[in-house]
């Protein structure tokens, strides 16, 4: 019997229900993660204690008394158990099947920090978005992609139709700058803090112009970029698609500029191509050159699907 304190909200996300207990003390928790799926199972990790003989209401609310410790429950309606744990689960590592078994977590507000975060909490609409990948920033404005291969692609890169210059200094690539509306760049230290964690997927979508166009995609299942001590070195692995890994020729390089050269030539790479990548001497890829150039290596480039003099009308760059 649940207390009078106590109320059950429903919270409908397309075809799924999620149910949540509001309790006196304003926290609640809900069930069946759209991008996680723990029903029937019973998890180790984190784990904090283990009830057995009691009630639903009982183990929600010891974890509400554990407001800074206890995170998520696992309770069995059948053997009537209840294990409470110190964290929100993200994966079905360490996990046993048991009947019976279902997962619920906290579910107050929570700033997504990436469009994967957005997609999880039901919304599956591509657009724009606001997220905060640093916890403590006023959050920044990108376009999720809801669509493509599963969903939940945070976009840091976008060109699609010239209307916002590209060659521009250190400052402006290191903060970003643009347009999540039409052709932007997120900033490196929002991709480095995105792609921090590890486990992190890159994808490349391009449209080459034709006639006639060709879409393809490059995909790498290791991706990071690092902080600007280490010059946002980046490293790529793990090649997947129909463009051709241009990208890995890049992986260990350095971000150049205009203003810091920081390629493998005495030249400036970024100078000579008009654009700031991940130079070595000088690129395989592209993607902030100038929109629509057909002088060699200077347009938005993807060296094994359409060589230096083809620039492509769409490119595209998301993390998941």
């Amino acid at each position: 019997m649940w207390g009078l304190s106590e109320l059950f909200l429903f919270l409908i996300v397309g075809f799924t229900i999620n149910i949540c207990l509001v309790t006196s003390s304003e926290s609640y928790f809900c069930g069946n993660d759209r991008c996680l799926n723990l029903e029937n199972l019973t998890c180790t990790n984190y784990l904090l204690w283990t009830l057995t003989e009691t009630r639903k209401s009982q183990c929600f609310l010891k974890c509400v008394h554990e407001n800074e410790i206890c995170q998520s429950v696992f309770y069995n309606d059948i053997t009537r158990k209840c294990q409470g744990h110190s964290s929100v689960l993200n994966s079905q590592d360490n996990c046993l099947v048991e009947e019976g078994s279902n997962y619920y977590h906290k579910c107050t507000v929570r700033r997504p920090a990436n469009c994967h975060d957005i997609f999880c909490s039901g919304q599956a609409t591509t657009g724009i978005y606001t997220i905060y990948p640093d916890e403590h920033s006023n959050g920044v404005s990108v376009r999720c992609d809801m669509d493509t291969d599963g969903g939940g692609w945070t976009v840091f890169q976008r060109r699609v139709d010239g209307s916002v210059d590209f060659f521009r200094k250190w400052a402006d690539y290191k903060s970003g700058f643009g347009n999540a509306n039409t052709e932007y760049w997120l900033g490196l230290d929002n991709i480095h803090t995105l792609t921090a964690q590890g486990n992190v997927t890159l994808r490349v979508d391009l449209i080459t112009p034709g006639p006639p166009q060709r879409s393809a995609y490059a995909s790498y299942s290791s991706f990071t970029v690092g902080d600007e001590n280490s010059k946002y070195i980046l490293r790529v692995a793990g090649y997947s698609g129909d463009a051709g890994d241009s990208m890995t020729e890049h992986s260990n390089m350095l971000f150049s500029t205009q203003d810091k050269d920081n390629d493998k030539l005495s030249i400036n790479c970024a100078v000579t191509f008009v654009g700031a990548w991940w130079y070595k001497s000088c690129h395989a890829v592209n993607l902030n050159g100038v929109y629509g150039s057909k002088l060699s290596g200077q347009g938005i480039n993807w060296k094994l699907l359409s060589g230096p003099t083809v620039s492509m009308t769409f490119a595209e760059m998301k993390l998941k």
